[in-house]
């Protein structure tokens, strides 16, 4: 998947810490930032292309419907991901993470005010996009976590985005994982089953 590379972006993989599934990594925008000090990090993408031009370990499958066991990374970073994903993929994110771990996850703001000037410019607004197939509102992503926004070509706006979400043309979420919001998607029939990384998906670059 393609992104852009903010300050904003960057500070928020830098603060993820141990195992880290970079999903949907497509060309491994922040792959030298995730993989900084002890991290490891694996790459998950439907892309088998950018998958092996990146680095392993590498792993080729959706977000949708992930192919890890419950638990096993400690932290998720999805960047411009989420919104290519037929499916709600936030539960299988929490799926895959363990408690205490955390999740970033930045995405359109589907009510984007900006979509408007967007289209009077002869730009393509997020819901144009020939790539987006799912696009969320912070009232979607609330029920997950912290929700925040970014608009990055507005000067000086930063802190007035960060706070109030629903006029920003990004949002960005943050999910601190817990034994009682993993149970309540599980409840409410988000996520799959556990499984572990088939033989068919089996890591890019390995022996």
């Amino acid at each position: 998947m393609h992104s852009k590379h903010t300050k904003l972006r960057a500070r928020l993989a830098a603060g993820l810490r141990g195992r880290i599934l970079d999903c949907g990594s497509g060309d491994d925008l922040y792959a030298a930032t995730l993989r900084r000090g002890d991290n490891e990090v694996v790459s998950l993408d439907i892309d088998f292309e950018a998958l092996a031009a990146g680095r392993p370990p590498a792993v080729a499958g959706s977000c949708g419907r992930l192919p890890f066991a419950d638990d096993a990374f400690d932290a998720v970073w999805a960047c411009a991901l989420i919104e290519h994903v037929r499916e709600d993929a936030v539960p299988e994110m929490i799926r895959v993470t363990r408690p205490g771990g955390r999740i970033v996850i930045v995405t359109p703001n589907r009510h984007s005010p900006f979509d408007a000037m967007k289209r009077a410019l002869g730009l393509t607004a997020w819901d144009e996009n020939e790539g987006h197939v799912r696009l969320y509102d912070y009232e979607a992503l609330r029920p997950y976590g912290r929700v925040h926004g970014e608009t990055w070509f507005v000067p000086f706006g930063g802190w007035f985005f960060w706070r109030y979400p629903r006029l920003a043309h990004v949002l960005v979420q943050e999910v601190h994982v817990t034994p009682s919001l993993k149970a309540r998607v599980r409840a409410s029939g988000g996520g799959h089953e556990a499984r572990g990384t088939s033989p068919m998906r089996s890591c890019l670059g390995q022996p």
